[in-house]
């Protein structure tokens, strides 16, 4: 790409990113921001304009999904004509398979749910009917919305690890090894320039991040995603660390000593062994209590039933002390819990806060430990996030002559 081009580029992502960060504002708002004359910002929006990527306007004719971290700048005056992302223009789709679950939502191009889709299927079901499942869920909802047309990219997320061909390495709990679902995906949807295959940790992160959860801006976190197995992700300044064969952030396999309970596919004395589904429901046998699924757990403990109260307390103080050891070795600024078993949490967030704290080095500073209120459709919020965030990035190949 020749340099002016390059330049183009790189400022038409900044006006789409700027405006899509504070919400619609004035072409000279714009300026303002991007730090460009007025003539320079106006050419750039009428040209993103003519591409159908934003519309002009009198007023603001609907709020955007502004991070609560942003300070839109204040307008005085007669209200100027007002620049916003076009929100059809382009949609997102991320297509959870979780444990026992398909979930499927649709963002727009400012980052809005606008659909959603869920279904269950049998732990036992084969991996290539799961997969086919989901991709039908995706295609039909697509459908109802008479849409396929504007979807500028797919992406799946798995319980489990993830290579860099998009093959899903395995899924213990499901029984999954080497299931090649971005190869699958590419045959389904060969119309879509963007297909991705990710970890459901690294999605959920990204969707924690993206969505401005918790009311100020977060550079170095933790996230912990819970459900049969425990699963992680680490975003340090701001990016998300994938390690060197991209096993970064699983959590669950974190050896807290002793043995936990006894769960197949668990690694004896590991995170998972005392805070995963199936270890909070044998606690909750031992306690006395004989819930058999992680719906009947969580009923039992809105009613308050005794041996759940006392499972609940002895899981939030394992957790607790787990994050401690993560706190000592990343030094995060927040901690999330996400995933359907995270919300036990809510039965014990002091225990796990004396807990954390009675396990890390004296005077180290102690990180905000938050149930994420995004629910059962965060990861699936998450894949989509990613490529609406790739959308509004600089393309390096185009720029740099660099691989994507």
């Amino acid at each position: 790409m020749s340099m002016p081009r390059a330049v183009r580029h790189i400022n038409e992502i900044r006006a789409l990113d700027a405006v899509f960060t504070l919400g619609p504002m004035s072409r000279a708002t714009l300026a303002r921001e991007l730090g460009l004359t007025r003539s320079t910002a106006g050419a750039i929006v009428a040209g993103l304009v003519d591409e159908g990527l934003m519309v002009e306007g009198e007023s603001d004719p609907g709020p955007a999904t502004v991070p609560a971290s942003a300070s839109v700048p204040a307008r005085t005056g007669r209200p100027g004509t007002l620049v916003r992302l076009r929100p059809n223009h382009a949609l997102f789709v991320g297509t959870d398979i979780g444990v026992g679950r398909i979930s499927t939502v649709v963002i727009d191009l400012e980052a809005r749910k606008i659909a959603e889709e869920h279904e269950a299927f049998a732990l036992d079901e084969a991996p290539g009917r799961v997969v086919e499942r989901a991709f039908a869920q995706a295609a039909a909802i697509l459908r109802a919305l008479g849409a396929r047309q504007s979807v500028r990219g797919i992406a799946v997320t798995v319980p489990g690890i993830v290579d860099k061909e998009g093959v899903v390495v395995r899924v213990p709990i499901l029984g999954w090894s080497n299931v090649p679902v971005l190869p699958r995906l590419r045959e389904t949807f060969p119309e879509v320039a963007h297909l991705a295959v990710e970890n459901d940790a690294n999605a959920f992160a990204m969707a924690e991040l993206y969505r401005g959860g918790g009311g100020e801006a977060v550079r170095d976190a933790a996230y912990v995603f819970m459900d049969a197995g425990i699963g992680g992700a680490v975003v340090a300044d701001g990016v998300l660390l994938r390690g060197h064969h991209g096993y970064a952030g699983e959590f669950g396999h974190l050896p807290l000593g002793g043995a936990g309970f006894s769960c197949a596919g668990v690694i004896p004395g590991s995170l998972e062994a005392y805070v995963g589904r199936g270890a909070l429901l044998e606690r909750h046998r031992f306690h006395g209590g004989s819930a058999d699924t992680l719906e009947a757990m969580l009923a039992r403990l809105a009613a308050g039933e005794p041996a759940a109260l006392r499972t609940a307390r002895d899981w939030c103080a394992e957790l607790g002390r787990a994050l401690a050891g993560l706190t000592a070795l990343l030094d995060p600024q927040r901690i999330v819990l996400g995933g359907p078993v995270a919300a036990v949490s809510a039965y014990g967030p002091q225990v796990i806060a004396e807990a954390l704290a009675a396990h890390v080095m004296p005077g180290q500073p102690v990180p905000q430990v938050r149930l994420s209120a995004l629910g059962l459709d965060g990861a699936a919020i998450g894949g989509a996030s990613i490529l609406h965030r790739a959308m509004l990035s600089v393309d390096r190949a185009l720029v740099y002559h660099a691989p994507r």
